[in-house]
């Protein structure tokens, strides 16, 4: 496996530090504000989100989500109905059967697909799995990642090169102090470069939304990318963007990928154990493609010679025995919620408006603390990370684990939850940082509240 040796622009920090607090940071809250005052009020929002305690603020849905009421109760009858007659329920209910065609529909509709483009499975790693070991790859091809993915992607890359030689090329993430003032161009021309090693891969495997650093990359503009290299695949690990980000329309419309994988557990808030397939070619078969975790493999016997084979992909990958139907009839219910939310898009404008105004605090007190991208409104989300930083003086700043964990672990004695996540920042340091999630439930009280902690146990160290 290779890891690439990347020039990147060069940007001055101190320029940043005198401008920041102002022009830059605020675009996000600027540009969502006005377009984001349909929505329902948050108050309204955290009413259906009523198993979280009243004193518990909950910023920590890019590890999981909760579930509004209706989706609690929606999952809770599903059980009943399943456990009331289990085999009509496997074999013939049009909701819970097998087949899942009623459930793949909703799905498709939601994200503005077919249903023959949809799988539903247990998570993302269950779906970027059947990507990975269903495409027919040879010891020739290469495939291209970064050294931020999860390890969703890059488990099965490791599988492929150990086992039968497949060359994976890592491409570095600039490091945080340049990371955070980069937009969409400088960021994509510094990890896919116009070069000869990146140049007809079989594969791109990257991530929508990265849990490390909270930067997106518009699928749009990836497609771009690949479609410029001679990239045959662009495949997309989707956990930090389903239910944060609109992922039915524009810019980042999963259509402009090949596979996209992703959750219904956590910004969407829908039931454990829930996720979504996405394959651009709902005819893709053998040789190409292989359903690996599969009953109906004998759908495709002799595609390899040649035979006409049309049973949808989709189908075959989602007929592997019992699954989470109740999870996946309840994980739809997620997705009306959004829509009476007043859309996906508005979700993603309320979630922007948190986020910018959490990174606006950072910047105000501490520019070099934060690592999120603050430039570029395309590279947005609601994940704001950063380090810890002493908040008598601001320009010293803590990037090992001890000091990360000391913080979530304070803040958890106050009822608020975040998390600390460790990456490799650049190309070899590994460093540690905290990742605050604001999402649909959260509102402008709770992050007050949090900020007021934050500052007193930033107080202290």
């Amino acid at each position: 496996m290779s890891n690439n040796k990347t020039h990147h622009p060069s940007f001055s920090r101190r320029n940043f530090l005198t401008a920041a607090s102002s022009a830059v940071v605020f675009n996000s809250i600027a540009v969502a504000s006005g377009a984001a005052r349909s929505i329902s009020s948050s108050n309204d929002f955290a009413q259906n989100f009523q198993e979280l305690p009243d004193n518990f603020i909950y910023l920590n849905s890019g590890t999981e989500g909760t579930m509004p009421q209706i989706v609690l109760e929606n999952y809770k009858n599903n059980l009943y109905q399943w456990a009331s007659n289990p085999t009509f329920s496997y074999e013939l209910d049009p909701i819970l059967g097998k087949h899942q065609h009623i459930n793949r529909t909703r799905v498709a509709k939601f994200l503005n697909v077919k249903k023959n483009n949809i799988c539903l499975t247990d998570n993302t790693t269950m779906g970027l799995s059947m990507t990975l070991m269903g495409l027919n790859f040879s010891s020739s091809d290469k495939v291209i990642m970064t050294n931020h993915e999860h390890n969703a992607i890059s488990g099965p890359l490791q599988l492929l090169h150990d086992r039968m030689g497949l060359k994976v090329i890592t491409r570095n993430f600039p490091p945080s102090k340049q990371l955070a003032l980069m937009n969409e161009t400088e960021l994509l021309d510094v990890l896919l470069p116009d070069s000869k090693e990146l140049r007809g891969a079989k594969a791109l495997c990257v991530s929508h939304v990265y849990p490390t650093t909270g930067v997106r990359l518009p699928l749009k503009a990836l497609r771009t990318k690949v479609q410029k290299l001679g990239i045959k695949y662009l495949i997309v690990d989707g956990a930090q963007a389903m239910g944060m980000i609109d992922i039915s329309r524009g810019a980042d419309h999963i259509a402009h990928c090949d596979f996209y994988a992703c959750p219904g557990h956590k910004w969407l808030n829908g039931p454990p154990s829930t996720g979504i397939l996405y394959i651009k070619n709902a005819h893709i078969k053998p040789p190409e493609f292989y359903p690996t975790l599969s009953q109906r493999m004998g759908k495709y016997s002799g595609c390899e010679q040649g035979t006409d084979c049309h049973f949808p992909m989709t189908e075959a990958l989602q007929v592997r025995g019992c699954s989470n139907a109740t999870g996946f009839a309840a994980m739809t219910d997620a997705m009306t919620f959004i829509n009476n939310a007043g859309g996906a898009s508005q979700v993603e404008k309320y979630i922007l408006i948190l986020a910018g105004k959490m990174k606006s605090f950072l910047l105000q007190k501490s520019p070099l603390s934060l690592i999120s991208p603050s430039k570029s409104n395309s590279l947005l989300t609601g994940i704001t990370a950063f380090f810890p930083f002493s908040w008598h003086n601001p320009h010293k700043i803590f990037k090992d684990k001890k000091t990360a964990s000391h913080v979530v672990s304070t803040l958890l004695k106050k009822n608020i939850q975040i998390r600390y996540i460790g990456f490799h920042d650049g190309k070899n340091d590994e460093v540690y940082a905290l990742r605050v999630s604001t999402a649909l439930f959260n509102d402008d009280q709770q992050l007050k509240k949090f900020q007021h902690e934050l500052k007193k146990v930033l107080q202290s160290i």
